[in-house]
């Protein structure tokens, strides 16, 4: 019988658990075993391993977070990780690797394993949806739905006294893809971004015409673009009414995933664990011009870093 490890690396996203879950169901159906990593690539070359049966994994696609953990743990270039992986490998009797995480560890950790030689389908989870190659990454839908209503609420609050500013503060550490999906959804008055560097004078002025214009204004702004408070004083100096931060922090990472991102998580999961049961890897699965398929890795190796939507980001502040 087949086995096929499941490795979760880097941070966290909404729907892991429900890609965990669809390709542990799969394999078992399909008359292989599904085996999880505890703790990222520190744990495969530790060897912690353990089986995940249909019943260990019911139910947990629901939940955010993930059921074994994972890790940012820069392992793979000790000088005797290539052996201790092919000892965990051996002893395991393991058939194929399923990782998933996000642009760091698909184009750094994954490449490593990939240029060893082992059979491996790659995953994207990313919240920050900034992997090339493909349109959408697991967990970007969920972040982007768990911050528009807290957006929402604060325009309940806006317009019922006016004269005030709002800036969210959203995740996506050094891109600003989150940001700008939130921004455009919501219909903020302004965004700012890492790839492009702020004019905080511009963000007040606009943010200052909304007020005149409905009462308030309303900005997002990614983490990654520097200091928040100095930007917000820069705003608020420009436009002549104070500002409002409200920092969204992890609570973009956890929670339930978005029905989107479960039906994405199942799709790719599933069509990973056929690929690696057929003696397939050296793929990112992905989703291009609306449809699923697979890119080969040393496409995404290759590829320059994910651009942002500039469209949108041109709308949201023209």
């Amino acid at each position: 019988m087949k086995r096929i490890a499941i490795l979760v690396s880097g941070g966290d996203a909404p729907g892991v658990n429900a890609a965990i879950e669809a390709a542990a169901r799969w394999l078992a159906a399909h008359h292989a075993e599904a085996w999880g990593v505890r703790g990222g690539f520190a744990g495969l070359l530790a060897g912690k391993l353990e089986p995940l049966t249909p019943s260990a994994v019911a139910g947990i696609g629901a939940r955010g977070g993930v059921l074994f953990g994972t890790s940012r743990e820069r392992v793979l270039g000790e000088p005797d990780a290539p052996e201790r992986l092919h000892r965990v490998w051996a002893d395991n009797r393991l058939d194929g690797l399923l990782v998933l995480g996000g642009d760091g560890t698909i184009r750094q950790a994954t490449k490593i394993v990939y240029e060893w030689g082992y059979p491996l389908i790659a995953l994207p989870c990313t919240i920050d949806n900034d992997v090339p190659l493909t349109e959408r990454s697991l967990g970007h839908d969920s972040a982007s739905n768990r911050a528009l209503p807290l957006i929402d609420a604060i325009r309940d609050t806006a317009s019922a006294l006016p004269g005030r500013l709002f800036v969210v503060e959203t995740l996506g550490g050094s891109t600003g893809h989150l940001a700008i999906a939130v921004a455009f959804a919501a219909q903020a008055d302004a965004v700012a971004v890492p790839e492009i560097k702020a004019d905080a004078v511009a963000v007040g002025r606009k943010l200052a015409a909304a007020v005149e214009q409905r009462g308030y204004g309303l900005a997002v702004a990614c983490e990654g673009i520097g200091r928040m408070a100095d930007f917000c004083d820069a705003v608020a100096a420009a436009a002549g009414y104070r500002v409002r931060l409200t920092a969204l922090g992890h609570t973009q990472r956890g929670g339930p995933p978005s029905a989107a991102d479960r039906e994405l998580a199942r799709v790719w999961a599933e069509l990973g664990a056929a690929e690696l049961l057929a003696g397939a890897g050296g793929q990112m699965l992905a989703w291009q011009a609306g449809a699923i398929g697979t890119v080969p890795l040393p496409d995404v190796f290759a590829a320059p870093p994910k651009a942002i939507n500039r469209q949108w980001y041109e709308q949201i502040n023209e």
